[in-house]
């Protein structure tokens, strides 16, 4: 497992596409490459996914709440591959559940930024931590959705799609040909 690069052609158009891995050990490769990334292809096991919903959802998360993702307004794909075995689960029922576990996460980093400003110690606490401020800020602005309402992916600056998809079958039954269209579009915007 590691990173790979290489250019593609997709509908006449060059694309230099990156694949990063989910691991948490390559979460600064990943936001490197997200700092120049004009669509991302976010793919999501779907046989295993409600096993592994909580590090898929924290993973994503990360994804959009990166700045560079929320100010180009950079489209994602969730692609939930592996449509053909028989334990996957419907990209509609995935986006069901990542809304979900989304939702819990921005409660609970929300309630760890509020420890952190000191809202827990009232005013007194405000502003305890010095330096720590900055970056309390900075991570207050991380926070997908609207406050007090229930996270949604259509809540969002960018654009999410939610596909199906399985390599198995091959490129033109529901594999790679979709990721292609999707990114050339992507790249035609």
């Amino acid at each position: 497992m590691g990173i790979n690069a290489a250019d593609a052609f997709i509908d006449e158009t060059q694309a230099y596409l990156v694949d990063v891995p989910g691991h948490q050990k390559y979460r600064y490769d990943r936001d490197t490459q997200l700092q120049a990334a004009r669509a991302v292809v976010f793919v999501v096991d779907s046989a295993a996914v409600s096993q592994d919903i909580r590090p898929t959802a924290e993973t994503l998360y990360d994804v959009l709440a990166n700045r560079n993702m929320q100010t180009s307004e950079c489209p994602v794909l969730v692609l939930c591959n592996k449509q053909d075995d028989p334990m996957a689960l419907s990209n509609a029922r995935i986006k069901e559940l990542l809304e979900e576990e989304i939702d819990s996460l921005r409660t609970s980093r929300q309630a760890g930024l509020d420890s952190l400003r000191g809202d827990s110690l009232g005013a007194a606490g405000a502003g305890a931590h010095g330096d720590d401020d900055a970056a309390v800020e900075e991570k207050m602005q991380d926070f997908l959705g609207f406050d007090g309402k229930r996270f949604c992916f259509e809540d969002l600056s960018q654009p999410v799609q939610f596909n199906e998809s399985s390599m198995v079958l091959g490129h033109d039954a529901g594999g790679l040909e979709l990721v292609e269209r999707w990114i050339a579009d992507a790249l035609h915007q």
